[in-house]
C-alpha cells in the first residue's frame, strides 16, 4: 500500500494519507533524520470532501451519488504512533528517534523479515492480526516482576488468555496459582486441582466472623464471637463444641442462640470448605505446578479470604528466602499469582480482605519473586492503585466508554487513540502493551486445546439434547407398559 506523511508530524507519532485505509495494527516504516523508524496504526479515519457538506438526508443522498463516482472524493488518514528506529528494533533494545518524518516522506509497509526479527523473542502466545505469518512472542519474566493486567468484556478471550500463560508457565516448570472464582480452569491440563478449604483455627475474629457471614454491622454477634474464640479453643480436640460451649457460658441467651445458630447453618453450608484438620492449607500448593484454587462454591467475602491468606503467605515465603532463611520454604523460586474477576476483590475505593495484601505484592512483589496477574472484565472498577502497577497489558475488546476512559485515566501505556480502537476488536484479539512485548502488537491470540469451562453455554443444543432424552424415556416407559 502506497501512503505519504502528512503535515504537523512528530518524532513519537504522526499521519499519514494512504490510498486505501490502514487497520488498527498495521505497521509502517517511515524515514526520519535519525534513521528508519517503524510506527503502528492506532486510528484510521476516513472522509469525504463533498459529504462534508451534507447536513441532512436528502443533500447526503445526491452528495453520495457525486462522492462514489469520484475516486478523488475519499480521504484516508491514519495516526501511526512510533514504536522505535527499525535498527534498535533489530537489536533487541528499542530505540525513539528525536526527529519526525519530513511530510511528504513516503512510507511502506513494514516488510515481513523485519517484523519476524522483532517479535520471534519469549514465548509464543499467537501471531500478529494484520500479519498471521509473523508469531507474537511475550517475556514471561516481565509477568513475574512487573505483573500483567488482562483486561476485556465476557467472552472477549481473557480467560484463554490465562491459560495460555498458565500451560507455558507448566513447560519452564514454573509456579503459579490461580484463584478461580467461577470453577474455570477445572479441565486445564497438568494443573494442581485445589478445592479451597479454610481453617477456622488459624483465623482471627473478624475473619471467621465473615466466613460464617455474620453481617458487618452486628456488632454485638462479632464481640460475642472474638470472646469466644479463645487459644483454648483455637486448640481444642473438637473446635465447634469447645467454641459453642464458651458462646452460650459467656453471653446472654439469645445472642448466644443467634451466634450458634449462624454457625450452624454456615457449618451446613459450607461442610466441605471449612477444616478444622487440614493444617496450614498453604501446604497444599505445590512449587513448581501450575495450581488452581477452586473457589466456585465460594461467596466473594470468603473468596476475599481465600486470596488474601494465601497471597500473604507465598509473599512472606518469598521474603524469608530471600533473606537466606530455609526451613519451611516451599516457594525457593518465583511465584506468579493470577486473580480472575479482580475487580470484585481489589474495588476501586473499597476495602476488602484481599486488597491490601494484593495491592502490597503489586507494589513489593518484584523485589521478592512473586507476580501478579489480575483479569477483569470491568476495569472502572478495578483499584486504580493495583491497576496502575501493572507493568504489562493485555486488552481485549471493550465496549464501555468508562472502562476505556479508566484504563487510559490509569495506566500510561493506554492511549486515547488505542482505547477508542477496543470496540473493534473481535473475540480473540488483543492489543499488547508494556514491558512483556518489545512493542505495541495487535495481536490474535491462540486458543488453548482443552475446552474450558467459562465458555459460553449452548442453550438451545442442551434443551434438543433434553428434550431428545425425556422423548426416548417416553417411549422406552410406553413400550414396558405395551409389553
Amino acid at each position: 500500500m502506497k501512503a505519504i506523511v502528512a503535515n504537523g508530524s512528530k518524532a513519537d507519532r504522526f499521519s499519514i494519507i494512504s490510498e486505501r485505509p490502514a487497520r488498527l495494527g498495521e505497521y509502517f516504516v517511515a524515514h526520519t533524520g535519525d534513521g528508519d523508524v517503524l510506527g503502528m496504526v492506532e486510528e484510521s479515519i476516513i472522509t469525504s470532501a463533498i459529504m462534508e457538506k451534507a447536513r441532512d438526508y436528502i443533500t447526503a443522498s445526491e452528495a453520495e451519488k457525486f462522492a462514489s463516482s469520484n475516486t478523488r472524493d475519499r480521504s484516508y488518514t491514519s495516526l501511526v504512533r512510533v514504536v522505535g528506529l527499525v535498527d534498535s528494533l533489530k537489536k533487541g533494545k528499542p530505540e525513539m528517534p528525536s526527529l519526525p518524518p519530513e511530510p511528504g516522506t513516503i512510507v511502506e509497509e513494514a516488510p515481513e523479515d523485519l517484523l519476524k526479527a522483532v517479535f520471534s523473542y519469549g514465548i509464543q502466545i499467537g501471531s500478529l492480526l494484520r500479519k498471521p505469518s509473523v508469531r507474537v512472542g511475550v517475556n514471561i519474566d516481565a509477568v513475574a516482576s512487573r505483573h500483567l493486567a488482562i483486561l476485556g468484556a465476557t467472552g472477549s478471550g481473557k480467560s484463554n488468555l490465562l491459560a495460555l500463560i498458565a500451560k507455558e508457565v507448566m513447560k519452564l516448570g514454573g509456579t503459579m496459582v490461580i484463584f478461580d472464582y467461577h470453577g474455570e480452569y477445572s479441565s486445564l491440563k497438568g494443573a494442581v486441582q485445589i478445592r479451597a478449604k479454610i481453617n477456622p483455627r488459624i483465623l482471627d475474629a473478624d475473619e471467621l466472623a465473615d466466613v460464617i457471614e455474620i453481617r458487618r454491622n452486628a456488632s454485638k454477634q462479632r464481640e460475642a464471637l472474638a470472646r469466644a474464640l479463645t487459644q483454648q479453643v483455637r486448640s481444642s480436640k473438637d473446635f465447634w463444641d469447645a467454641l459453642e460451649k464458651n458462646l452460650r457460658d459467656d453471653n446472654d441467651e439469645e445472642l448466644a442462640a443467634r451466634v450458634i445458630e449462624i454457625i450452624e447453618r454456615a457449618r451446613r453450608r459450607l461442610g466441605k470448605i471449612l477444616d478444622t484438620e487440614i493444617g496450614d492449607p498453604i501446604n497444599m500448593v505445590k512449587p513448581n505446578k501450575v495450581n488452581v484454587i477452586d473457589m466456585l462454591d465460594l461467596n466473594e467475602a470468603q473468596s476475599s479470604l481465600i486470596i488474601s491468606y494465601y497471597a500473604n503467605e507465598i509473599l512472606e515465603q518469598r521474603k524469608a528466602f530471600k533473606r537466606n532463611e530455609t526451613e519451611n520454604i516451599i516457594f525457593d523460586t518465583p511465584v506468579i499469582l493470577a486473580i480472575e474477576e479482580a475487580h470484585a476483590f481489589l474495588p476501586e475505593g473499597e476495602e476488602s480482605d484481599a486488597h491490601e495484601i494484593i495491592s502490597k505484592v503489586a507494589r513489593e512483589g518484584r523485589k521478592f519473586g512473586v507476580g501478579l496477574i489480575v483479569a477483569s472484565q470491568r476495569p472502572s472498577r478495578l483499584s486504580q492503585d493495583v491497576l496502575s502497577q501493572m507493568g504489562s497489558l493485555a486488552v481485549f475488546r471493550i465496549s464501555q466508554p468508562r472502562d476505556q476512559s479508566y484504563i487510559v485515566e490509569s495506566s500510561e501505556l493506554v492511549s486515547a487513540e488505542v482505547a477508542a480502537g477496543l470496540p473493534s476488536l473481535n473475540s480473540g484479539e488483543a492489543i499488547l502493551l508494556g514491558q512483556w512485548v518489545k512493542l505495541p502488537t495487535v495481536a490474535k491470540i491462540d486458543m488453548v486445546e482443552e475446552k474450558l469451562v467459562g465458555s459460553d453455554y449452548k442453550a438451545t443444543e442442551e434443551w434438543a439434547r433434553k428434550k431428545k432424552m425425556s422423548e426416548v424415556a417416553e417411549e422406552r416407559t410406553d413400550e414396558l407398559i405395551l409389553y
